[in-house]
């Protein structure tokens, strides 16, 4: 695969600032006000880009002259060319968001490249190239027909491609057209040994679903070492697709630590999922004892984290507790409360059924039957 994934061109600006500390942009719109103080170039232009958009760990170069800095991120494959383009250091990805996870924002750019900003005469150039000296990581994409322009992209970024089902095999082949880089594997005949040792060299591995909101192989091949991104779930059920498809899931609306304790410890054998406030996570995971942890921000992040260290502050996270390694007793799906929380959130009728065909072994006519009644009786309430 090439290095070179995209080349943009801005100016510089009186106004140009870069004293923001969590991103930095380069902005489509020549004119900015003081108050941007984010943007480190106005008038972006794409020159050349490699598909229609960009993942993966990424190096962004910026140069002024003879002045530059590369920024290291990961790239978001939402992001389509003539927009505006964030950098950001949080996981959070918007469709302005050219990359995230950023180890530099504006304000800590070298000021010797900077300083020549605030210049209109200034061009600055905006080379973006794949990062090799990071893992690639794993993928995990739930896709659907309106996805594929998205769906290219990250084939485009894979050293394989994974498929769970005959319309994931469909969707992939449309999406990617002549591009055979990525070999393309059936999900059934995946060499699991092959893929671990692919993501232990770096490379970056991307399993498809239609059907399903959970993979078998995203299970068995997932790490607290690998980067892990879902795409294509809401976060309630993204946070879980660590777990095996063979769990139940149960959504606990509770939001005290005693009640969501209580639910851990109830549902033994359960993939369970909680939205807390990120300070609360180390006592909860305490008291669930040996059980393996998901965490995901509560915003429009795509990368849940796993292991031991839990991120820290008050904005309130998604998280999944894993199964206890063992257990077998039968876990209640409390289907009503399920369904309502997830409509609450905005997911579509349509994603619920095949969440509880997933979790619970519902049938297709079961699921969509209970979803449909509980959104008519909500409607006449």
């Amino acid at each position: 695969m090439a290095g070179v994934l995209l080349r943009m061109t801005c100016r510089g600006h009186a106004n140009i600032r870069a004293t923001h500390g969590k991103t930095l942009e380069f902005a489509v719109d020549p004119e900015i006000t003081p108050r941007a103080t984010c943007v480190v170039g106005v008038a972006a232009e794409v020159h050349e880009l490699d598909a229609p958009g960009i993942a993966g760990p990424v190096r962004i170069t910026i140069s002024a002259g003879e002045r530059s800095a590369t920024v290291r991120a990961v790239a978001n494959s939402m992001w389509r060319p003539g927009s505006t383009a964030v950098v950001r250091r949080s996981s959070e990805r918007m469709a302005n968001t050219l990359a995230t996870d950023a180890d530099l924002a504006a304000s800590t750019l070298p000021r010797e490249l900077l300083d020549g900003l605030s210049d209109p005469e200034s061009e600055v150039d905006i080379t973006v190239e794949r990062d090799f000296d990071v893992a690639g990581g794993l993928v995990f994409f739930h896709a659907r027909e309106s996805d594929v322009l998205r769906l290219r992209v990250e084939i485009a970024a894979a050293s394989s491609v994974v498929v769970e089902d005959q319309a994931a095999r469909s969707l992939v082949d449309s999406a990617r057209g002549e591009d055979r880089r990525a070999p393309v594997i059936d999900a059934r005949k995946a060499d699991q040994g092959r893929l671990r040792a692919a993501l232990e060299q770096g490379e970056r591995v991307l399993v498809v679903s239609s059907s399903s909101t959970r993979s078998d192989v995203v299970a068995r091949l997932v790490t607290a070492d690998v980067p892990f991104e879902v795409i294509g779930l809401p976060a309630q059920l993204a946070v879980a697709a660590t777990s095996s498809s063979q769990a139940p899931v149960v959504l606990v609306d509770e939001t005290n630590r005693r009640g969501i304790v209580k639910a851990v410890r109830r549902h033994a054998n359960a993939a369970v999922v909680f939205r807390c406030a990120a300070d609360q996570l180390s006592g909860i995971v305490e008291d669930a004892g040996e059980r393996g942890v998901a965490t995901l921000p509560v915003n429009a992040s795509e990368r849940p984290r796993l292991g031991s260290e839990l991120p820290s502050g008050s904005a309130d996270v998604y998280c999944c507790i894993a199964p206890v390694d063992g257990a077998g007793e039968d876990t209640e799906v409390d289907a009503p409360r399920l369904i309502r929380s997830l409509l609450d959130q905005g997911v579509s009728q349509k994603t619920i059924s095949r969440a509880l065909m997933d979790s619970a072994g519902w049938s297709r006519r079961q699921a969509y039957e209970v979803v449909l009644g509980l959104t008519k009786g909500d409607s006449e309430e």
